[in-house]
């Protein structure tokens, strides 16, 4: 996605306007619902006649199922929109969404199965999509069939107890599941994307002389979908349409927040673990006074830096200030700050960094 760049006084105006929308929802951005199958992820070229040559297709379902598995979220999109908005006089055209997209294999589905589960307005119980796509290499074609099929009845699976597995364990003809519009996939500059077959497959509901075609973008960095309009076979103007949504891969941080401790003892007190999105998370708390604040994570561009930052923040949720922020190159995998008053430090997480957060806790 192209970045625009953005004021210093504009970012840090969005963290008090986003987090003022967020108040209501304070865990929403929790990665819960990401936690994957613990059940290993094989290449398709170690899974199928591994000492055969494999035709181009088979290609490029091995490349696209070693990029596609992860989190994604529009928050940075959101951002352009308000820009544009605010130049245009007009109001934003997209919804804030997060995607969990998650590769596996089964002999159900064959060796290219990917499942999407993605919620709107930074609230995960809100699933708004959700299916299995399974991906066939056609030779013909020289490109990837997809065949669609979706929940019957929308629910959270990933953050629940069982996790992935309820999903990996479905068949096609599942009473879950209902078969959708098949897609053709194919290679497109550095990604993919997918469109529908037939244009008029999907119609709309309240207008059955509107069509869509539903398409789907997927890069190494980004996932995104968009809803071409048709009526009576023919493409609808420019100012029916919507532009495609484009969501940027997340990455999951396992953060400390510390208050300081008025003993000569250990110097803080940590009062909060918890796992937040470096696209777009947040946490609510309360201040030892009482305050309530909002911690925030971004990957964006800095207008000030010309660069890509990674920047974590406090926002007072009362006043709608923001108290403090600390930033680092977005490639990091560890960020905080300790103004003497609360600290913070945030690690990827891994099991590794789990562990010695784990050795840094009170009583270990």
């Amino acid at each position: 996605m192209k970045k625009v760049t953005i004021t210093l006084v504009f970012f840090v105006g969005f963290f008090m306007a986003h987090g003022q929308e967020e108040k209501a929802k304070p865990s929403a951005s929790s990665p819960a619902m990401g936690v994957s199958s613990e059940t290993t992820q094989k290449r398709l070229a170690t899974t199928v006649e591994p000492n055969r040559k494999f035709s181009y297709a088979e290609r490029e379902l091995d490349y696209l199922s070693h990029i596609w598995e992860g989190e994604y979220d529009n928050v940075e999109q959101l951002d352009i929109d308000k820009i544009q908005a605010m130049e245009a006089g007009q109001q934003q055209g997209h919804q804030r969404i997060h995607a969990s997209v998650r590769q596996f294999q089964n002999s159900n589905f064959g060796v290219g199965a990917v499942y999407v589960e993605e919620y709107r307005d930074n609230d995960p119980t809100n699933i708004t999509r959700q299916c299995i796509y399974q991906l066939l290499p056609d030779d013909a074609e020289k490109a990837l069939r997809v065949e669609v099929y979706h929940f019957k009845e929308k629910k959270a699976y990933l953050n629940k107890e069982e996790g992935f597995d309820a999903v990996a364990s479905l068949t096609p003809n599942s009473p879950k599941l209902m078969k959708g519009c098949p897609l053709i996939l194919r290679r497109n500059g550095e990604g993919f994307i997918a469109r529908t077959i037939e244009k008029d497959c999907i119609r709309e509901a309240e207008n059955k002389k509107r069509s869509i075609d539903y398409q789907f973008m997927v890069s190494e960095d980004s996932f995104g979908f968009q809803e071409i309009k048709y009526r009576d076979g023919k493409r609808e103007p420019d100012s029916e349409q919507i532009s495609p949504y484009t969501l940027e891969k997340a990455r999951c941080f396992s953060c400390m927040i510390d208050f300081p401790n008025e003993t000569n003892g250990r110097p803080t007190v940590t009062e909060h673990y918890i796992d937040i999105w470096d696209q777009g998370g947040s946490f609510t708390f309360d201040y030892q006074d009482g305050r309530e604040m909002l911690l925030g994570m971004r990957n964006t561009w800095s207008f000030g830096m010309h660069r890509e930052t990674f920047v974590i923040y406090i926002l007072d949720m009362e006043t709608k200030k923001t108290l403090i922020y600390s930033w680092g190159n977005p490639g990091a995998d560890r960020i905080g700050f300790n103004p003497g008053w609360i600290r913070v430090q945030c690690d990827i997480k891994t099991a590794r960094n789990l562990k010695l957060q784990k050795e840094l806790r009170p009583g270990s």
